[in-house]
């Protein structure tokens, strides 16, 4: 039986199947007596309940019913089951249902019929569902369903859920997390691919097979690196694999496409290609692979590629393909860190071979510079040898400076050539017994007079030792010196320090200072070769950076060490301890004989270039002008710029020295300086015509110095030249980059550099000169934008930049300092103005156009919110057909706006006022004759239309010839510019009426008072009785008859013969009655125009109807107000065009009483109605100023004109005039 309403379910019993969504409806619907079952209403009690339970839980169950398991379960089951067991399983016998899993099961089973509950985790099965068996991971339990005495088991309870996703997810990520393990281990990226085969190999389940390969150099091949599952058979994963370009013909690998894609290729239906992949634990046929690009962020194209099998149980979702991507990104990360390896490697291999041939060259270039040095040396010392006088002065000084210079080449090409054989293992040591503590004493006490000059105090404190300490007396004397040389390099005050004391590990040298100190993160790198330390201050920017080093390595040849401790601003202490006795040295060399020259320097040497570091007694501020010297005569470079001032910065006493010689010889000015710090002090002091610098120096160095310099605005035309040794071309670059104006590299001529200086001074003058023509144009520009209030400003299209001043900023509504931008510019312009400027825009950036700009748009201002008018005024530069610039001009025109706003609502009012006026407002020009305007009740007055007076001429020719004389002379006179007032008679050429006009004239001036337009209000003076009568009778004697009665009852009479006559001037006669005599065929017509015309006009018709009972009912059908019967008598005549006037008098007055408020709301402006409409909703100024984009004050003006045009005194009284004349409020829909 089939039951589905509730009411059946209550009825029989079946409470139990109520709800349960889509299951409960098909297990309501099926025929359960059809089934071993039995109808649902014979089930036991625990059955319904577990059913009952069953359906209305949100949890996955599946009950299993009866001796042959019939299956029941609820919609939270069904995903389990797939559309090919959905709802077909539904009461059909678990064995058939689950056949697939059933030997898995069939045992639980068994423990339930034996009462035994059982629970089961994560167990793995196979659903014929979204695949054929579907890999799937359950979580169940089995309990029994008890019939109602508990004495059997009638069904089966299952609860279980889904973890499918769960293990699969985990099971992934331990393949990501063990790809990632060990990457940095891999040295080589074939090592990191069979590294990553390894770990691929331990999930089968997910990567049934996987093969990698790798591009060669020229990505022409592919070649196998690894592999995991592959089948013996080659022939699918050949060992080179040729890469062919995207879209042609490739094997079963698309390699080429992936290739040229960097997007990973789907290879499906394998088995149809004629490969057959089996998985390791299903005989399954593999169906899909992919092709995966190896490829690295931040590079363009893979290293290789990485071929994968997919699993034939698990649906190709997308989280399996992301899977994928991300192992073959684990992947190529890995392969780009073992390339960067492999890469590091070799260029450590090539700096070892680079190392090398540096050691090579520095010891063949430092045999070869001492021959030259030698012969240089030696002249030198001849002529210094020389007795005074046998030498000039200068030439002595110069022939100095170079003997001084020359040993200090000979003592940096000692020091090289020490290391060369320390590195080459050539070094050759003789070590001998010695008085240490003596012999380290008098190499220290040779600094006590550069101690002396320097301000600073030498305590040497040598304790004699007792036992034989061995050392090579040259390689000490190098090693106490570069020790005593360094610390009087970077101390400025207090002491230097030299102790030698006995300990227990042989003899310890300390040489200490209260100098800079080291900061503690270069204290590593102190004896690291060719590595400079940056202190914040030094004697000299001089040195090698090879001192320390090369004491290193010569405390090592001892056997000793050398250690150093320091802090900065506290100063700095280096211990060497050398081992007593000979155990630690070579045997061999225990007072052995030297076989290569000895590279001992004397110690005058090391003191002659600390001296050299101290300054001069009078070069600190050297500023004179002497002869021509030695130099400058050789160098015969004309001097251009007399009296300059130039300021020399070189921590090199000698080089100061010799160049300020040689720049005083050509009449400048030199003030000479030690360091950076100074100079910049000097020329803040005192601003120089040009600076000429070295670039290495203590402190602030050269290019640090330039940087300064640029950096002020009082510097920024004063020409810079740096001297360096550095010849490199990036060095000249850098310099350049600085804001230098040249680079000179040393050794350079005395003629180039006198060259140079004088080339640069002459161009800072004439840019000196040609800055101050410009500074005096641009401020003549200046004060010419400023006195109109122009805003300069420029816009670079690339790049969207805009430079505005501070006038323009305001116009924006915006701080002086308020940053700007192309967007920002745009979004304050008003959205009604906005199409047209951007429009603009196009047309002056297209190059086919002329490139101007020339706009007015409204902005609203961006924090004050004040709408504001700009006129703007622009043209483009063009260059390759492409806008590279544009400059213009914008100037402010609200008030200019307002003023032309205020005038056209002027004008508007004026023209409404003559519209609604009953006097003719005209306008005439005297030069012209034309007469400009007449108002529209000039058809009122003169009868026709103004267009039919187009001139003065048709205006004199209305009026009357005996007026005409007098209208001449006043328009005479108003021509002079007096003001009159005349009257004059007119002759209405419509129906030659008679009337008087009053026409007051007035001049109105042109600039110089010139009058050439005159103006008048005409006013119709006309005595008017209000009884105004209109006869139309085609018989003469019948027109005077009533013409006459008419007269006698004090009307003004007006006769004509036809009807046709009267309505062709029916619109300019005043109002009145119509007598109509109907004796003429169709007069009835007369009577129907004028009704329709709403003429004001009414009808008295008049007839003899013979008899005719209708002919008056026609007559007032046709429009007649009333019909006379002929004949009439005067009483009936006038008492019918007396009630006829009284009806039209009382109709006026109310269309006037209605249209008044209309006519004064008409007369408003737009911009008026909307404040009006505004003061309707209840809004303040403030409020109706916001919604109108107004200021506050704006609205008040206009809240002002609102009144005086209502006639309003009081608010209330203007909004009882708005409400009577239909105006609503602007917040309502006029309902």
């Amino acid at each position: 039986m089939i039951y589905n309403t509730p009411n059946s379910l209550d009825e029989n019993g079946l409470n139990f199947l109520k709800g349960g969504g889509e299951l409960g409806a098909l297990i309501r619907a099926k025929d359960w007596s059809a089934t071993p079952l039995g109808p649902a209403e014979s089930w036991s009690q625990n059955i319904k309940t577990a059913i009952s339970i069953c359906l209305n839980s949100r949890f996955p169950i599946l009950l299993w019913i009866g001796k042959d398991l019939r299956i029941i379960y609820n919609d939270a089951y069904i995903p389990f089951l797939g559309k090919s067991k959905h709802p077909a399983m539904l009461g059909e016998p678990g064995r058939t249902a689950w056949s697939e899993i059933w030997p898995e099961i069939a045992p639980m089973h068994a423990d339930v019929q034996a009462s035994r509950a059982t629970w089961v985790e994560h167990y793995q099965m196979f659903f014929t569902r979204r695949v054929p068996h579907e890999e799937v991971y359950v979580t169940f339990g089995y309990s029994p369903i008890l019939d109602d005495k508990n004495n059997n088991i009638e069904g089966v309870f299952c609860a279980c859920y889904e973890t499918t996703e769960e293990i699969i997810r985990e099971r992934r990520l331990s393949i990501l997390r063990h790809l990632g393990t060990r990457s940095a281990e891999q040295r080589t990226v074939e090592a990191a691919c069979r590294h990553a085969a390894e770990v691929l190999d331990g999930n089968p389940l997910d990567i049934p097979f996987a093969a990698f390969y790798l591009l060669d150099e020229g990505e022409i091949a592919a070649h196998q690196v690894a592999g995991t599952r592959l089948p013996s058979d080659r022939t699918p994963f050949p060992a080179v694999h040729p890469i062919r370009g995207a879209g042609m013909e490739e094997g079963l690998w698309p390699l080429g496409l992936v290739a040229e894609t960097s997007r990973a290729a789907k290879v499906s239906d394998l088995p149809s290609r004629g490969y057959r992949f089996t998985t390791p634990l299903w005989p399954d046929t593999v169906e899909t692979a992919f092709v995966l690009p190896l490829k690295s962020s931040g590079h363009q194209r893979p290293v290789g590629f990485l071929i994968v099998g997919t699993s034939p149980r698990r649906v190709l979702d997308a989280d399996y393909c992301s899977f994928l991507d991300l192992v073959a990104g684990q992947i190529a990360t890995t392969l780009a860190e073992a390339r960067a390896l492999e890469d590091e490697r070799r260029r450590a291999e090539a700096l070892a071979k680079l190392d090398q041939a540096k050691t090579v060259f520095f010891s063949s270039v430092s045999h070869e510079f001492r021959t030259p040095l030698t012969l240089m040396l030696g002249p030198l010392e001849e002529l210094l040898a020389k007795p005074d006088g046998s030498l000039s002065p200068d030439a002595r000084i110069l022939a100095t400076v170079a003997h001084r210079n020359s040993l200090r080449l000979l003592k940096l090409v000692n020091t090289l050539l020490d290391f060369s054989r320390i590195e080459a293992n050539r070094a050759q040591a003789s070590y001998e017994p010695c008085d240490l503590a003596r012999y380290t004493a008098e190499l220290a006490s040779s600094f006590s007079s550069a101690c002396d000059r320097a301000g600073l105090r030498l305590d040497i404190a040598c304790d004699p030792i007792s036992e034989p300490v061995y050392v090579d007396h040259d390689m000490w004397e190098k090693i106490v010196l570069n020790l005593l040389s360094n610390a009087f390099k970077f101390t400025f005050k207090g002491c230097i320090a030299v102790r030698l004391t006995a300990t227990s590990g042989g003899a310890e040298l300390q040489v200490s200072d209260t100098g800079v100190g080291i900061p503690a993160a270069d204290l590593p790198r102190v004896f690291e070769r060719f590595h400079r330390i940056d202190r914040p201050k030094s004697r000299s920017y001089e040195g090698s950076g090879i001192g320390l080093a090369l004491v290193q390595e010569l405390v090592r040849l001892h056997g000793g060490t050398i250690t150093v401790e320091s802090r900065e601003d506290h100063g700095t202490t280096f211990t060497v301890l050398v081992p007593f006795g000979t155990n630690h040295l070579p045997a061999e060399r225990n007072g052995g004989a030297r076989s290569l020259r000895s590279t001992a320097s004397q110690a005058d040497a090391f003191v002659e270039e600390a001296l050299r570091w101290l300054p001069g007694p009078a070069e600190e501020r050297a500023e004179a002008r002497s002869r021509l010297s030695e130099e400058a005569e050789l160098a015969g470079t004309p001097t251009e710029v007399l009296d300059a001032r130039i300021l020399l910065v070189d921590d090199n006493a000698d080089m100061r020295r010799y160049l300020v010689r040689l720049l005083t010889g050509q009449g400048w000015v030199v003030e000479a300086v030690a360091d950076g710090e100074a100079a910049l002090a000097a020329a803040r002091r005192q601003r120089p015509d040009l600076v000429l610098s070295d670039v290495m120096m203590p402190g602030l160095n050269g290019l640090e110095l330039a940087a300064a310099l640029r950096g002020d605005s009082h510097f920024t035309e004063v020409p810079i030249i740096l001297l360096s040794a550095r010849a490199a071309e990036d060095a000249r670059v850098e310099g350049l980059g600085k804001g230098v104006d040249d680079y000179l590299v040393k050794p350079f001529s005395a003629r180039e550099l006198l060259a140079r200086v004088n080339t640069h001074l002459v161009l800072a003058q004439l840019r000196r000169t040609a800055a101050a023509r410009l500074r005096r144009s641009e401020a003549r520009l200046q004060a010419a934008i400023d006195l109109v209030g122009l805003s300069p400003y420029s816009w670079d299209p690339a790049t969207g930049t805009l430079e505005w001043d501070a006038r323009l900023k305001a116009m924006w509504g915006l701080p002086p300092d308020a940053p700007i931008d192309h967007d920002l510019w745009l979004s304050a312009i008003h959205p009604d103005d906005r199409p047209q400027v951007e429009r603009a825009l196009d047309r002056c950036t297209d190059p086919a156009g002329d490139g101007v700009y020339h706009i007015e748009y409204r902005v609203i201002g961006i924090e004050d919110s004040v709408e504001r008018w700009v006129s703007t005024y622009g043209r483009t530069t063009f260059e390759n057909g492409h806008p590279v610039g544009f400059t213009g001009a914008a100037l402010e025109i609200t008030e200019r706006k307002r003023a032309e706003a205020a005038l056209r609502e002027s004008e508007e009012r004026f023209r409404r006022f003559a519209e609604h006026t009953a006097d003719v407002l005209w306008l005439a020009d005297l030069e012209t004759g034309q007469l400009d305007y007449i108002s529209p009740a000039f058809r009122q007055v003169w009868g026709t239309p103004p267009e039919d007076m187009p001139d003065i001429a048709s205006w004199l020719a209305s009026v009357h010839p005996d007026d005409r004389d007098a209208a001449t002379r006043a328009l005479d006179c108003v021509g002079s510019g007096e003001t009159l007032v005349l009257e004059y008679r007119i002759l209405r050429a419509s129906d030659g009426a008679v009337r008087r006009i009053r026409d007051t004239f007035f001049p109105i001036p042109a600039t110089g008072g010139h009058v050439r337009l005159v103006g008048g209000i005409a006013q119709d003076v006309t005595i008017d009785t209000g009884l105004h009568a209109y006869v139309v009778a085609a018989g003469d004697d019948a027109r005077r008859e009533l013409v006459g009665a008419l007269q006698a009852g004090g009307y003004e009479v007006q006769a004509f013969a036809s009807g046709r006559a009267l309505l062709t001037i029916a619109g300019s006669l005043m109002p009145g009655c119509v007598v109509l005599d109907l004796e003429e065929p169709g007069s009835l017509v007369v009577a129907s125009e004028l009704k329709a015309a709403r003429a004001h006009l009414p009808v008295v018709a008049l007839g003899a109807s013979g008899g005719d009972v209708g002919f008056g009912v026609r007559a007032m059908k046709a429009g007649a107000v009333d019909f006379l019967e002929e004949p009439w008598t005067p009483e009936r005549l006038l008492f019918a065009v007396g009630t006829a006037l009284t009806e039209i008098r009382v109709a006026a007055e109310r269309t006037r009483s209605r249209d008044e408020p209309h006519q004064r709301i008409e007369a408003l402006s737009a911009r008026e109605r909307a404040v009006l409409e505004g003061l309707l909703a209840g809004g303040t100024n403030k409020t109706i100023a916001r919604t109108l984009g107004l200021s506050p004050r704006t609205v008040e003006i206009y809240r002002a004109r609102v009144m005086e045009t209502l006639g309003a005194h009081t608010l209330p009284e203007a909004v009882l005039i708005a409400t009577a004349a239909g105006v609503r409020p602007a917040n309502q829909d006029g309902d």
